[in-house]
């Protein structure tokens, strides 16, 4: 070897890349380990994505409403005294308030419609009497809102969406009506057919289907056009306001009691969500500290193999610079080495981490409780307590609890993490990183051999 050769930084390199497989075992169980690491983090990373986007889905589209409703209102069973539309549409004053869904209750009995009703009470809670069964009144919901009526909601485990025909606009004052589809089935209605109510015909633009049989048995119109039949004009029953986002929700509540005063109740999900989010908080958090735990155990172990090499080299060390190898050139050699050992296990590891990323956060959300979270959430009444009147929970005992199912259980359990470029970036520095911290003490140990003493020793 020449003096030219040992200070050539090229050859310090390409001698470090050959060391790392100098020992086949060692070098095995080293990228294994690392790749162990590496995998955790970027399965860890992955998971902590997953979770803090659909943590921030779920407040922008389940906390951040009020429900506000006639004080005493309570479903079917009556109270209270309706709500101005007015007053309601005066709400769009209120700071930070973004939307607001007005909707009108009513119901129609077998002396007020054509149409047969498709709901039984049956004999539970005595409704039938002893002996028989009784027929539930036909439920109409007026709305200013049939886009949020049709959109997202969460009524017996389904989705309200039109199977057949279209929906009115917002400011339709026609006598339309949208039905359910169980309704439709029982009078053999479909897109085009008439029926009457209240003494007038309506006609039916549109059917559709939300996952129950209690549900698909209602009648959907434009507000304006129920509150002209029903004589109930500039009347509402519930209304429900939409918030920028869940932080501005308690504000937004207070402000709009001191508006509407003791004639209404004003009830938010945000404590039900930010409680039945909890689970997602939990995994966010165990996610960020194992993603820090994984990096920092494998620049430590890839540190203590260093260690170890340098010690079993330090003959070779010695005599590198004996021959005119510098300390920069030495210690670049062991962090090829080190980077070599690396990049094999960082290669391994991101395949490792994309493929496990889906099975981990699904176990990290199911041991936290996620899948079952989120239960009732208060919308306030409404229709059997449906926030717009238009879906109610399921069931028909004791009807009316004022409770609406949101499905965020089915939010948790929907938590899918896939990786994109900001994994393959993290892989990359995380390589780095942990090369760069299990070179370190390899470098100061160099830098402390001395040619003459390890000659000498030997």
């Amino acid at each position: 070897m020449s003096v030219a050769n040992e200070r050539n930084p090229m050859n310090a390199l390409r001698r470090g890349v050959r060391n790392a497989f100098r020992n086949s075992m060692r070098t095995i169980g080293v990228v294994v380990i690392l790749a162990v690491a590496v995998s955790l983090s970027i399965s860890m990373l992955i998971a902590r994505s997953a979770v803090s986007a659909k943590i921030s889905s779920v407040k922008s589209s389940t906390g951040n409403t009020i429900s506000v409703s006639p004080a005493g209102f309570f479903g079917f069973s009556g109270g209270g005294t309706p709500l101005s539309e007015s007053s309601v549409k005066g709400l769009l004053g209120v700071p930070h308030v973004t939307a607001v869904q007005a909707s009108l209750a009513e119901r129609l009995s077998s002396t007020t419609t054509s149409l047969t009703s498709p709901t039984r009470a049956g004999t539970l809670g005595g409704f039938g009497g002893a002996g028989g069964t009784r027929t539930i009144p036909i439920r109409v919901i007026g709305t200013n809102s049939p886009g949020s009526s049709l959109v997202g909601g969460a009524n017996g485990g389904g989705t309200e969406k039109l199977v057949a025909g279209s929906s009115f606009s917002s400011t339709s004052t026609a006598d339309v009506a949208l039905v359910g589809q169980t309704l439709a089935t029982t009078n053999s209605l479909s897109v085009g057919s008439t029926f009457t109510a209240w003494g007038k015909t309506i006609k039916v633009i549109g059917i559709y289907t939300a996952g129950s049989r209690f549900a698909d048995s209602d009648v959907v119109m434009p507000l304006a056009a129920l509150q002209s039949l029903a004589g109930a004009a500039n009347q509402v029953t519930s209304a429900t306001v939409t918030v920028d986002t869940i932080n501005n929700v308690a504000g937004a509540v207070t402000a709009i009691q001191a508006k509407l005063g003791s004639a209404a109740d004003v009830t938010s999900t945000q404590s039900t969500v930010q409680n039945a989010l909890s689970p997602l908080n939990s995994v966010q958090t165990i996610s960020t500290y194992t993603l820090i735990g994984s990096v920092v155990g494998a620049a430590v172990i890839l540190l203590l193999s260093m260690l170890m090499i340098v010690r079993e080299r330090r003959r070779e060390v010695g005599v590198l610079k004996a021959l005119g190898a510098t300390d920069r050139g030495v210690i670049a050699q062991f962090i090829a080495e080190s980077t070599t050992f690396t990049v094999m296990g960082a290669l391994v590891g991101l395949v490792g981490g994309v493929l496990l990323a889906n099975p981990i956060t699904t176990a990290l959300v199911s041991a936290s409780g996620g899948s079952t979270g989120g239960g009732f959430v208060r919308r306030g009444a409404g229709v059997f307590g449906g926030s717009n009147g238009f879906t109610p929970p399921t069931g028909t005992g004791g009807g009316g609890l004022g409770f609406r199912f949101r499905g965020l259980g089915s939010a948790f359990s929907q938590v899918h993490a896939a990786a994109g470029w900001s994994t393959l970036l993290f892989a990359r520095v995380a390589a780095l990183v942990i090369a760069a911290v299990g070179s370190t003490v390899a470098a100061g140990t160099i830098v402390r051999i001395r040619p003459a003493e390890v000659l000498r020793s030997e």
